[in-house]
């Protein structure tokens, strides 16, 4: 066993398609190129834990050939082609000392301890504080995509020399793990037997000069399946190039699930400024492969301007343009061409360039048509493509009108409480929005519910129909550029769709007497109730349901005349607003009927005064049967007659003990039927 501490020179190490995105399910991935007379194939497991296991238990490669002369042969040809584990470690000491690579693959799989120190980049200081098992991982896989002699001793990569060119073959990579200590799913991937095609030469590449550097960028996603790395190569004459950083290839650490990167970027740094170099870069396959160099590309590094343009002052000429003043480096002239202006209306932009050409010498430029707000910055040109740019000034211009108010304004509110407004645009140049203003009483001041001005006439807007408030009112308000707010439009009512049912009215009282049923209520409090509607229904059953009797606005009694004697009735009371809607019905009443009848019923009636025993005999003849009560009234002459008494229909007679000589007495008999009528009243009087 031994220890080895892995350096990295570059911007860190990166994981091919393999364990580039966090995938959680075990298995195997594979992919395959054909070169001249063989296959090689490449695979890893896709997660730390596979790719143990398989390091202890390792890998069976088989072949299917699927296809030969382009007939599909059923069933496949299958071959069991190799079974593959990872070397050990006393045949690793040549390759070690020959090749990096191989160096980093035997400690991931043999290594003691695992360290990285860090010189550059940022992964492989997170790789630094993952557990050790995932470090042996990643730099396994590596240091597989980037040599391919080290991937087959490590059992992760393999050749087959026994190919025919008219054949297509299924290669099927399974590991040897017992499915009871963990299931790994087989890696398949198909190949057709074809002559070999070159790689392809990485394209776009472009060099982008500074102060004594130059960035260069190519494109990445396009070969991301073919290349997983790039070596850069540098010349001072166009032919006879050089690689930066030595044998360490670049990869691209901006590359992350969810994000991935579109190009590839390196910066190189240059020891003086106004010299050509030459660049071109080659792409590193997975199997350790160098593609075709790109298109060379040359630049040189340039000097930073030296001064930066700073605005001093502003001022207004007579035709109200705006004249902007800056300073700028008498002695760094000889470096720029000349200025440009820079406009926005907010001070975050986006800013345009809305003068150009503006000579080296000059210090002052004029803006003919300022808006309101406005902010400025002076922009130096260099001849090498360079800027500087001064910070923003702000320029307000001087405006106190205001807009007009807003005309036109109409709306409606749908069922679900949906309102749409619409108006007339304002015709001043400086408009900025309109404010909209709502409320729910005529009388009231209206709320502002637009957060900011809207650039738009139409507003859309809900509120709530079932409420107390049978309409809802607006205002628009013009707002320009300045903040100057415009006079408050016309107010407009929009009525809302009526969905709630008016407040029930409630019977007060009632009364019966012989002309009917006498019914007072009180009205409902709803303010949009059109009418009451007063409904009856007879309780012995001769008529059915409700019939309306009774219909007003604002009258809150009632007399029901036509009505039959002794029935009982059933009364209640709607009220209905102006949309057709009903209340719930008033808590229903039931009155039994009393009208008097014009049958005389008693017979016989005398009075017979006692003057011995000071009493007055008051009878009758025997009643139907029908009577149920007999009441009798007493009362001195000229006085106002009280109850007397009520009996039985079994009494005829009755004696007065309560009775004072020298007066005349009246006595009135009344009867009262089973089915309520009353008789008409006898009434007699006597002296005593």
């Amino acid at each position: 066993m031994f220890k080895c501490v892995i350096v990295l020179f570059t911007y860190g190490i990166s994981i091919t398609g393999f364990s580039q995105e966090d995938n959680e399910k075990n298995e195997i991935k594979v992919i395959a190129r054909v070169q001249t007379d063989k296959v090689l194939l490449r695979w890893a497991a896709t997660t730390p834990s596979s790719w143990l296991r398989g390091n202890k238990y390792g890998y069976l490669i088989e072949r299917y050939t699927v296809l030969r002369d382009g007939n599909l042969l059923n069933p496949p040809e299958k071959k069991s082609l190799a079974t593959a584990i990872p070397m050990p470690l006393e045949q690793w000491k040549e390759a070690v000392e020959k090749n990096d690579y191989a160096a980093i693959m035997a400690q991931a799989l043999y290594g003691e301890t695992f360290e990285v120190e860090e010189t550059q980049g940022g992964l492989a200081q997170i790789i630094n504080k993952s557990r050790e098992i995932e470090q042996r991982f990643s730099f396994a896989l590596f240091a597989a995509d980037l040599n391919f002699e080290a991937s087959k001793m490590a059992a992760l990569g393999y050749e087959d020399v026994d190919i025919k060119n008219n054949e297509e073959y299924l290669y099927k990579v399974i590991s040897l793990v017992p499915e009871e200590l963990m299931k790994i799913e087989p890696g398949i991937v198909t190949i057709k037997i074809k002559e070999a095609e070159p790689l392809p030469a990485p394209i776009d590449l472009i060099a982008v000069p500074d102060d004594k550097n130059i960035l260069l960028t190519w494109e990445y996603a396009m070969f991301k399946s073919i290349y997983n790395a790039y070596f850069v190569e540098r010349s001072e004459n166009g032919i006879d190039f050089k690689r930066l950083g030595g044998d360490t290839p670049l990869v691209n650490l901006n590359d992350k699930p969810g994000a991935p990167a579109r190009r590839m970027f390196y910066v190189d740094t240059l020891s003086q400024n106004n010299k050509t170099f030459h660049y071109r870069v080659i792409g590193v396959s997975p199997f350790g492969e160098q593609g075709t160099p790109s298109e060379v590309v040359s630049a040189q590094g340039i000097k930073k301007l030296s001064s930066v343009p700073h605005i001093s002052r502003h001022e207004f000429d007579n035709k109200g343009g705006v004249i902007i003043n800056w300073d700028f480096a008498k002695e760094t002239e000889n470096e720029i061409t000349g200025f440009e202006l820079n406009w926005a209306a907010q001070e975050k932009g986006p800013y345009k360039v809305v003068k150009t050409g503006i000579p080296a010498s000059s210090r002052k430029t004029t803006y003919a048509e300022p808006e309101p707000s406005n902010y400025f910055r002076v922009t130096a040109l260099g001849k090498n493509n360079q800027k500087t740019t001064s910070l923003t000034a702000f320029v307000q211009t001087i405006d106190s009108i205001p807009p007009a108010a807003p005309i036109g304004l109409l709306g409606t509110v749908d069922t679900l409480g949906l309102v749409k407004l619409q108006w007339e645009a304002n015709l001043e140049k400086d408009m900025l929005g309109y404010r909209v203003f709502r409320g729910n009483l005529d009388k009231e001041e209206l709320s502002q519910i637009t957060i900011d001005p809207i650039n738009r006439t139409t507003f859309i807007d809900t509120v709530q129909v079932k409420s107390l408030n049978s309409s809802v009112f607006y205002q628009i308000v013009a707002v320009d550029k300045r903040f100057n707010m415009s006079d408050y439009s016309e107010k407009l009512r929009l009525k809302k769709p009526d969905v709630v049912p008016p407040s029930s009215p409630v019977f007060k009282g009632y009364k019966v007497d012989p002309k009917g049923i006498y019914l007072k209520w009180i009205n409902s409090t709803s303010d949009d109730v059109v009418a009451h509607k007063l409904f009856r229904q007879r309780m012995d059953q001769s008529e059915k349901g409700w019939l309306p009797i009774f219909e007003t606005d604002t009258i809150t009694q009632y007399i029901d005349s036509n009505i039959e004697s002794g029935i009982k009735y059933r009364y209640a009371i709607f009220a209905e607003d102006d949309s057709g809607l009903q209340s719930v019905p008033s808590t229903p009443i039931t009155i039994t009927s009393q009208t008097s009848t014009d049958e005389d019923l008693i017979k016989g009636f005398s009075l017979v005064a006692d003057r011995v025993n000071k009493n007055i005999s008051i009878s009758w003849r025997k009643l139907p049967e029908d009577v149920l009560e007999i009441t009798i009234y007493k009362s001195k002459k000229d006085e106002k007659p009280i109850l007397f008494k009520q009996m039985p229909n079994s009494t005829n007679k009755v004696i007065d003990n309560s009775i004072s000589p020298g007066n005349t007495y009246v006595y009135s008999l009344k009867v009262i039927t089973k089915q309520g009528n009353h008789s008409k009243m006898k009434t007699k009087e006597v002296i005593f």
